[in-house]
């Protein structure tokens, strides 16, 4: 028997039957079947009593979910402690671009100096790729500032950040246009899965607009270098550009009644449990943000 079978069996009881159980626990119906069978075979007892088809867990079973529970509990118990003070804990950690150059650096900071028992590896990339790495497990958590649309992944608001319209000083464009007269313009563009661009293109959609794209590139820098030479119209995240428009090299446009307003998010699977010490890392970590 395993920890497994009891966390099953507490399924059951907690849920009221197999089926409820199964979506609980993210498993197939036979396999919640198949270990509560295994548990009453080997211990040679029966803890439901099948009434009208409905299972009523029998006076024994009340007994043994008791201990169960407590042994589950004492079992969370010891792994909590364990990875609190494992040497060889470990952190997997994504972040989509614009993060990744604002604040991933000061993320490996902090866990390096404060956290010096665990090793942690970082993931940059598009947010449909970290997106893809988190579904798939290859990810504790990630920073995005893209939507994710997998219903495996939760996700929590814990910054703003606003794309900004820049050209180069010596672009002919005004000062002031409205979102059907920006789409005239030729524009630099990030590539499509990238935060920067999904977001954008929704905008322009909802309006039944199209970006005329002449550049587009994965990296920001790229963008900008060909915004300052006046090669069109680039929308890149405010911390990216910022310097830029200090500095007099780049220029921002205003759009007539629209704002590129956007979310930063902490995501991680739906299934994922935490320790005790990936809890504390987390939260340091978004109050970085």
């Amino acid at each position: 028997m395993t920890i497994r079978h009891l966390k099953t069996f507490i399924a059951v009881c907690e849920s009221g039957g197999i089926t409820k159980a199964a979506e609980a626990l993210h498993i197939a119906q036979p396999a919640v079947s198949q270990t509560i069978a295994e548990i009453e075979k080997y211990y040679k007892v029966v803890l439901f009593d099948r009434i009208n088809h409905r299972l009523v867990l029998s006076d024994y079973g009340k007994q043994l979910l008791v201990k169960a529970k407590e042994t589950v509990a004492s079992f969370d118990d010891f792994e909590s402690l364990a990875n609190e003070n494992n040497l060889n804990a470990r952190i997997r950690i994504g972040s989509s671009l614009t993060i990744g150059k604002e604040y991933i650096p000061k993320v490996v900071t902090l866990i390096t100096e404060h956290y010096p028992q665990i090793k942690v590896s970082v993931i940059i990339d598009s947010t449909a790729v970290i997106e893809g790495q988190l579904t798939n497990g290859n990810l504790d958590f990630a920073f995005v500032e893209g939507n994710i649309h997998s219903k495996s992944l939760v996700t929590e608001i814990i910054a703003h950040d606003r794309l900004l319209v820049v050209c180069g000083n010596q672009y002919i464009i005004p000062e002031n246009i409205t979102l059907n007269k920006l789409v005239l313009y030729p524009m630099l563009l990030r590539e499509n899965g990238s935060a920067s661009r999904n977001y954008l293109n929704s905008i322009l959609s909802v309006n039944g607009l199209t970006a005329n794209c002449i550049v587009e590139s994965a990296s920001n820098q790229a963008l900008i270098a060909c915004a300052e030479n006046n090669l069109g119209i680039a929308v890149l995240p405010r911390n990216i550009v910022n310097e830029y428009v200090t500095e007099k090299r780049l220029r921002v446009i205003k759009i007539d009644k629209c704002n590129f307003d956007r979310n930063y998010y902490f995501v991680h699977h739906k299934n994922k449990r935490f320790s005790l010490l990936q809890e504390k890392v987390i939260t340091a970590c978004k109050n970085l943000f």
